[in-house]
């Protein structure tokens, strides 16, 4: 069973103070450096058509840098959107059960399946419903759950009788938040290592169709250059960059050209 509930404000407060330590989570030693998967993928690059370079990057969630790349513009993504929205102000949490599966991948399997069939449920009756959630990994007792905003108020006792219908715990509360604040009940809970090492194939985040939440695309901006980009690795047998196969993908520090990447 999945419970629905809304985090107290208190709970909330309390995790808006993870947050500040966001542009300082990389926790780095004094010999330790940052990370910076850009290192070991020396020997891959962009080229342009005009001959500019760019450094790649891997862009996994499971990496130290690209997730917290990835978790930063997030962050920033959800601000965006709730300025510019001030009425995704509905906070909600879908948390699972002890009468859930056991296992963490079976867990998350779950509350996806059940969050996918309140959404059919809320979008038969609310058909211009806005809303967006968050993975959370889990909670003190290691349980998976979904944070929401939603652009509206749900009757309690309509969201009791859906989520009963559909397999999920009964419906507590749906609580307003602060406009100004209302990212910072989702974003707070993204710290250090957030969103990284799911089950595979667990979506991160998501959207109603008319909120653009993509942190590998903020804001929905379009690139307006008519450069074409190719992905070149660089080989040591023939001592020059040729185009990248998937063999090339592997992290080898050895393997990288004489220079080093740019920063």
């Amino acid at each position: 069973m999945v419970a629905v509930s809304v985090d107290r404000r208190d709970r909330a407060d309390g995790a808006l103070e993870e947050q500040t330590q966001l542009a300082r989570d990389w926790e780095c030693a004094p010999d330790r450096e940052r990370p910076d998967c850009r290192r070991d993928l020396a020997h891959l690059r962009y080229r342009s058509e005009d001959g500019k370079e760019a450094s790649y990057r891997c862009g996994s969630w499971d990496c130290e840098c690209c997730g917290h790349r990835l978790r930063m513009s997030l962050i920033e993504e959800i601000e965006r959107i709730t300025q510019e929205r001030p009425e995704m102000r509905r906070f909600l949490t879908l948390t699972v059960d002890r009468r859930a599966p056991a296992s963490r991948e079976d867990q998350h399997e779950y509350i996806t399946e059940r969050w996918n069939a309140l959404r059919t449920e809320l979008r038969d009756r609310y058909p211009d419903l806005s809303y967006l959630w968050v993975r959370h990994e889990g909670d003190e007792r290691d349980r998976p759950h979904l944070h929401l905003l939603v652009d509206r108020y749900l009757p309690q006792a309509e969201l009791s009788r859906l989520a009963e219908r559909v397999g999920m715990g009964r419906i507590v509360d749906i609580r307003r938040v602060d406009a100004r604040n209302a990212a910072h009940y989702i974003s707070a809970y993204l710290g250090r290592g957030a969103l990284s090492f799911l089950p595979s194939g667990s979506r991160r985040y998501g959207s109603s169709a008319d909120v653009d939440l993509d942190p590998r695309n903020p804001g929905g901006s379009s690139s307006t250059s008519d450069e074409e980009w190719h992905l070149e690795a660089y080989d040591p047998i023939v001592d020059g960059w040729v185009t990248a196969c998937t063999g090339d993908f592997r992290r080898d520090e050895e393997r990288g050209p004489p220079d080093p990447p740019p920063d």
